[in-house]
């Protein structure tokens, strides 16, 4: 990823941050990822994991890409110190980059850095081995407690950024707004496909519900808005008219499935203004994005997640004992495996570029994906993919009760037996997923169904049409 974004053009404006008055160009941005790369290994010796707590800032973006220059695998991290401390705890990094609001991890030393951001260092006899291709990992469950990572490889990075640039034709005039998180994966995708592209991200820590956000929009010129489920449907309530922003020329949206009618809505209302809608599915563990439908055939497609990306390639495969069937990527883009030690860190590739990605689909004669179901027990909030599982082993290991996890669509339901305050168990978990509490719904039972084998009953749970 860093080698291409050295063969962009040296002129252009890379990143902008309004709120610093900052502008940076390309060759000044190289110029301090180089500089920032020697101290990181400096710091380090080489050979080691780096934590970063990335947020909307050109810092974070210097920090990011001095990692990927000075070849040190990167995990990106909310910069939330309870779930910072419990991945610490797990893969012990070698060097923990973060804002000087979070405290001083246990068992590490600061180390001089450069800029705002705080660099600590562990002691390198506590270093764990890493594969020499592995080069970022990011978070997949949604549960920021889990420590089940992402692995990605520098091929992963920059043949998904390529493929993004291409099918949304992105070139050096493009100015997309940091809409998301940097260290979600949709996110992130962002960042990469405009630096590859030669074009400009302009950051911003606002809100989109904001003015100040589309203020900056406005002012900047940005042409590109990108936005998971939730941020439309928002959108969509506040009578969101594409028109008022001009510069917008096109929305893309990923995370979840957005609800046909409104994304109908969205085309309806952004073909006036001149602007496209680009509809994508993706998963972290294919870097991004595994697949988009095209703005021509999004009117006759709608709720389909379109074709494969370019270089990618979709199928389905039977699933036993079913007649459903489940959909399989394959392509430069697929993460090696999972991480969920340290130990995984140094394994190799385990997939050889084929994701069986657990969701079950159908194809048109067109060759236009559709999904269908889950083959696994995982909701999606906000754009990012929560394992049921985790949540209920979450407030389990937490209070003394017993949990049930449902996907509920914009809403994760949980079932809880007594044992604490529906109320102190949905603010918990409000706090763990980071999403807001009218998203965590508490229902106590006084006693959760089981199966005749003793298993918790999920269909019994389930709602009645």
């Amino acid at each position: 990823m860093i080698d291409a974004v050295r063969r962009g053009p040296r002129e252009r404006l890379a990143l902008i941050d309004p709120a610093r008055d900052e502008q940076v160009r390309y060759h000044e941005l190289l110029d301090r990822v180089d500089a920032t790369a020697s101290r990181l290994l400096k710091c380090t010796g080489g050979s080691a994991l780096a934590f970063l707590a990335m947020g909307a800032d050109i810092e974070s973006v210097v920090l990011y890409l001095a990692c990927l220059a000075a070849r040190l695998p990167v995990c990106l991290v909310e910069a939330e110190p309870e779930s910072l401390a419990r991945m610490i705890g797990v893969y012990s990094p070698s060097i923990v980059l973060a804002p000087p609001t979070l405290e001083l991890p246990t068992g590490m030393e600061e180390c001089p850095g450069a800029g705002s951001y705080r660099w600590w260092t562990a002691e390198r006899d506590r270093r764990a081995a890493v594969n020499p291709e592995l080069a970022l990992l990011l978070t997949t469950s949604g549960s920021t407690g889990s420590p089940k990572l992402v692995r990605l490889t520098r091929r992963n990075l920059e043949s998904n950024a390529d493929a993004i640039a291409r099918y949304l034709e992105l070139d050096g005039n493009e100015r997309a707004v940091a809409s998301l998180p940097m260290h979600y994966s949709y996110g992130l995708s962002v960042l990469n496909s405009h630096l590859l592209a030669g074009g400009a991200v302009v950051l911003t820590a606002h809100s989109f519900l904001r003015p100040e956000f589309w203020g900056v929009v406005d002012d900047q010129r940005c042409t590109s808005f990108a936005g998971v489920p939730y941020m439309y449907e928002t959108l969509h309530r506040l009578r969101f008219d594409p028109g008022r922003h001009p510069t917008l020329r096109t929305y893309t949206q990923a995370g979840g499935a957005l609800r046909p009618e409104l994304i109908d809505q969205l085309r309806r209302a952004s073909e006036p203004a001149g602007a496209r809608v680009f509809i994508m599915y993706g998963q972290t563990e294919a870097t991004a994005r595994i697949s988009y439908v095209p703005p021509a055939d999004l009117a006759r497609k709608l709720g389909s997640i379109g074709v494969p990306i370019p270089g990618g390639t979709m199928r389905l495969a039977p699933v036993e004992d079913s007649e459903s069937q489940e959909l399989v990527y394959s392509g430069p883009n697929v993460m090696m495996g999972y991480a969920e030690s340290p130990e995984d860190l140094a394994l190799g590739d385990v997939l050889r570029g084929t994701l069986r990605t657990g969701d079950l689909a159908s194809v048109d004669d067109d060759g236009f994906f559709r999904l269908v179901g889950r083959l696994a027990r995982f909701a999606k909030l906000f754009g990012r993919r929560i394992s049921l599982e985790d949540v209920e082993r979450e407030i389990e290991s937490r209070f003394p009760l017993r949990a049930a996890a449902l996907d509920g669509g914009d809403r994760l339901i949980l079932h809880v037996e007594p044992g604490a305050l529906p109320s102190e168990v949905a603010s918990h978990l409000s706090r763990m997923l980071n999403v807001p509490p009218a998203a965590i719904e508490v229902v106590e039972r006084d006693a959760l169904p089981r199966t005749s084998s003793g298993k918790k009953d999920y269909r019994a749970l389930e709602p009645r049409p």
